[in-house]
């Protein structure tokens, strides 16, 4: 993976249905653009929304007045297509000033977004500003689509609490590949690598050879529980870091339980691995395609 973008090729953004911190967006824009990779922003205005609103049984409670009322399809169509437009501009406004390649689709709803993600895609998710949305079957979709297709997953809080510190990635094994790819995001943020490890084995000479080649600052140290929160974040509350790299296996298995424990800072959560596997892919259809 040294092509500068960790063997990533597109970014795929899941925007809020709700009015999201615009720092959670600009998080997403900015790694996206110092990996010199394409950014695609996807709003899923889901379909079922309209079928739903012609069956004359069912209602909606309003928040205003508490009372009950009949689903409208012409205002559930003319909500969604506002919405959508909201999303819009707001994602042109974050990369006006950007030199990052993008496009804005919207989708029809959470399984269509699952045909769009390569197996070499980062997937941002944005955290939500309401916890409604959560439970909401385009949130959700988007999810479940994100762990069972993509190599990389970016997990955004809905507010961000910096955006400058050093790069911190936790393993398990200083040989885990996933420091290469933390090593490659650090060089391009110009910022520090701050490597945590289950064990007090030394990283491996060439990494160091790789930072000074890079000029990326790098650190060791080691901790104990889980990488995506215990120990691990307490000791990142002193060490100020901009974006956490851990590989997919440090996940919990509730991938929603990860908001509750970023504290404000991302986490990009990759499988090499996959990457891999799909950079192969990639190259022998090209080499094919030639002949």
């Amino acid at each position: 993976m040294s092509n500068g973008s960790g063997g990533f090729k597109r970014m795929l953004v899941g925007l809020p249905q709700g009015l999201a911190d615009q720092a959670a967006v600009e998080t997403a824009v900015q790694l996206a653009e110092l990996l010199r990779i394409e950014l695609l922003a996807t709003f899923i205005a889901d379909s079922t929304l309209r079928a739903l609103a012609e069956f004359p049984a069912v209602r909606e409670l309003r928040t205003w007045g508490q009372q009950w009322h009949p689903l409208e399809p012409t205002r559930i169509s003319q909500e969604l297509e506002r919405a959508a437009s909201i999303a819009r501009w707001r994602f042109a406004e974050s990369v006006k000033n950007r030199t990052v390649k993008t496009s804005f689709d919207v989708v029809a709803g959470a399984d269509a977004i699952s045909s769009l993600i390569r197996p070499d895609d980062i997937v941002a998710i944005i955290e939500p500003a309401h916890p409604g949305e959560r439970i909401t079957r385009q949130f959700i979709g988007l999810v479940h689509a994100a762990f069972a297709t993509a190599a990389g997953i970016l997990v955004v809080p809905r507010q961000v609490v910096r955006m400058t510190g050093p790069i911190m990635v936790f393993v398990a094994d200083p040989e885990d590949p996933t420091i290469r790819v933390a090593l490659e995001i650090a060089a391009a943020f110009k910022e520090a690598l701050i490597v945590l490890t289950r064990s007090a084995v030394l990283l491996p000479p060439e990494l160091h050879t790789d930072a000074k080649r890079f000029g990326v600052h790098l650190e060791q140290a080691a901790f104990s529980g889980p990488a995506a929160g215990g120990s691990a974040l307490r000791l990142s509350a002193r060490t100020k870091e901009r974006l956490r790299v851990v590989p997919r296996s440090e996940l919990p298995e509730d991938a929603l339980r990860l908001f509750s424990m970023l504290g404000g800072v991302p986490l990009l959560a990759i499988e090499p691995e996959r990457v891999e596997r799909a950079v192969k892919r990639t190259a022998k259809r090209e080499q094919r395609g030639g002949r």
